[in-house]
């Protein structure tokens, strides 16, 4: 179904961390992911980052960005990104306890999506469990996306499902503020594995996104069996032959 999958560079954050952004890069070039969604540019100055999406044919198809990085150093994240290409900037989580603590995230959303926007970006919010949890008759991130209506949707299915939400129907629900996909994936403890091991089915859900106008998928992993980028391989192959 998919020609292009990307990869959340967290997933890889230890390999980072131990070889270096480049040789990371490499690895998941060499996997056959097109695109990489940032979590932090691994120390480098923005020129030897770009150059390296263009040496392994990548392209910075997002960068997850905190909350309060956003509000404390705009001007050098939108700089970084601009020179990268990137399409997407997305809140990668935020306050989400109480009906309180979602009008106050909705409140800084709100301030800074026009200003995002104005630099040619896409503007979205990355959800975790809490903000499936309840206030009133919808999910509370469902009050923040009415607070909201500029804020686009990320949506980790391994978070949602685990708490309980349908997916397809969220989705089709929510066209077509759902604009990417986390594709994660839950055994039955509520556990992430391999994308080839769990429960939750990637076919219908790639299926339903692609009929919803979803066309950024993603692939997330954040515990590994053995070796991550045999595991992220495996991943990659799964998810192309479905």
């Amino acid at each position: 179904m998919l020609k292009d999958f990307n990869i959340q560079l967290y997933s890889v954050r230890c390999e980072v961390w131990r070889t270096g952004l480049p040789a990371v890069l490499e690895r998941l070039s060499g996997i056959g992911y097109t695109g990489v969604e940032f979590a932090g540019y691994g120390g480098l100055p923005v020129d030897e980052t770009h150059l390296l999406l263009q040496q392994n044919g990548l392209r910075s198809v997002g960068t997850h960005v905190g909350l309060e990085r956003l509000e404390r150093a705009f001007d050098e994240e939108m700089a970084y990104n601009k020179e990268l290409g990137t399409e997407f900037i997305i809140v990668p989580s935020a306050p989400f306890g109480s009906a309180e603590e979602v009008r106050q995230t909705a409140a800084r959303l709100n301030a800074l999506a026009p200003r995002v926007k104005k630099h040619g970006f896409r503007f979205a919010f990355h959800n975790h469990g809490t903000e499936f949890e309840r206030d009133g008759p919808l999910c509370r991130l469902e009050d923040m996306m009415a607070l909201c209506p500029d804020v686009e949707i990320q949506l980790d299915v391994f978070w949602a499902s685990k708490m309980g939400c349908d997916c397809l129907s969220f989705i089709e629900k929510h066209t077509p503020r759902v604009s990417s996909l986390h594709i994660k994936q839950m055994d039955a403890d509520g556990e992430n594995v391999d994308l080839g091991d769990g429960v939750l089915d990637f076919k219908a859900m790639i299926q339903t996104g692609m009929t919803n106008g979803i066309g950024y998928f993603v692939h997330e992993q954040e515990a590994f069996s053995g070796d991550a980028f045999e595991s992220l391989e495996n991943g990659f192959k799964h998810i192309m032959s479905l």
